[in-house]
């Protein structure tokens, strides 16, 4: 398989998960009556434009990797690009504000955690693409794409893979997602350098 149809497979793989994701943890918002509704109510009004936001980003997010786009139309390329920083923005500080103000304690510095982690690589992104570093800028886009998809992740795996899981399991689940967010985008993007006979670079 070259790169070209490995990409699309993998791009086809994450849209399937996402979408039997959505099927199975978030169809309650078909149900007017399910009980999801009442105890979300209080937070209505935050919720709301952090998911709109984080929708925006999840969608628009992986277009940022696409080497067509960039070849194609630089322009296109930074639209997208601010489109995906500005939703990310919106959606972690919401994210921030609803896990300090109303989650329960116990969870606040998971979620919060992530929540910030995934503002503070986002403007990272943003901040190496204005340097023009790019190796950099690959780098932070892809550990803030990896905590978006979070959203997927702690849904999929303990609704498809592993249901049942308890809340230690829960949080353990959170924090090994966080790391892989962060460390997955070296190894793809340095990891041959890891391999046997890869080039040597200059020493530093």
């Amino acid at each position: 398989m070259n790169a070209r149809a490995a990409k699309w497979a993998t791009v086809l793989a994450l849209l399937a998960v996402t979408l039997v994701t959505i099927w199975t943890h978030e169809s309650w918002v078909l149900r007017p009556a399910d009980p999801q509704w009442l105890h979300l109510a209080p937070i209505r009004w935050w919720l709301a434009p952090h998911i709109l936001a984080s929708a925006v980003a999840l969608i628009v997010g992986p277009l940022q990797f696409s080497s067509t786009i960039r070849k194609r139309s630089i322009t296109l390329h930074r639209w997208l690009g601010r489109t995906y920083a500005a939703s990310v923005i919106i959606a972690s500080t919401l994210a921030l504000y609803i896990v300090l103000t109303f989650e329960q304690p116990y969870n606040r510095w998971v979620m919060g955690t992530m929540a910030a982690l995934w503002l503070i690589t986002t403007l990272f992104a943003w901040m190496s693409a204005r340097n023009r570093n790019f190796i950099q800028h690959r780098l932070w886009i892809g550990r803030s794409y990896g905590l978006t998809f979070t959203f997927v992740g702690t849904r999929f795996i303990p609704d498809v893979i592993f249901p049942g899981m308890d809340y230690y399991s829960m949080t353990a689940l959170y924090w090994l997602l966080i790391v892989a967010s962060l460390l997955l985008p070296d190894l793809i993007v340095g990891g041959r350098a890891l391999l046997p006979g890869a080039p040597k670079g200059p020493a530093v």
